[in-house]
């Protein structure tokens, strides 16, 4: 039997500069696996410049806090099949809960105005 996959998309928008957003998302019942992921933006010079975060999946850390978003982004010039960050093999879903805790940080790269942050993820379904 060939695995179906889907890509979830959450989005929240930083609103105030320097400051910490904590996120809960749920994933859908029927997915299985989490088997990548990547953050962009709707303006990606300040989430590049001024984003970092730490993200959990049932409990269980992904990636640290502090973690640089750049770092989870994807260019324009990378096809698109190959935009997410690999998981390998996957990460169990689990009870679905995406935990996430964005942080906005002062940079004289990028002058802060509200910008849009959205995780994609891409899962397969049982």
């Amino acid at each position: 039997m060939e695995s179906k996959y889907i890509h979830k998309a959450f989005s929240f928008t930083v609103d105030t500069p320097n400051q910490s957003y904590n996120k809960k998302f749920d994933l859908d019942k029927n997915v299985s696996l989490l088997l990548g992921l990547l953050i962009s933006s709707s303006d990606p010079k300040k989430l590049f410049y001024r984003g970092s975060q730490r993200i959990e999946l049932s409990g269980d850390e992904l990636y640290p806090e502090d973690y640089e978003s750049k770092l989870l982004m994807s260019g324009i010039s990378v096809p698109p099949n190959e935009k997410y960050v690999s998981l390998g093999n996957g990460v169990l879903s689990g009870n679905g809960e995406v935990k996430m805790l964005y942080k906005d940080t002062d940079n004289a790269n990028a002058v802060f105005e509200p910008y849009v942050v959205t995780l994609v993820l891409k899962c397969e379904l049982k």
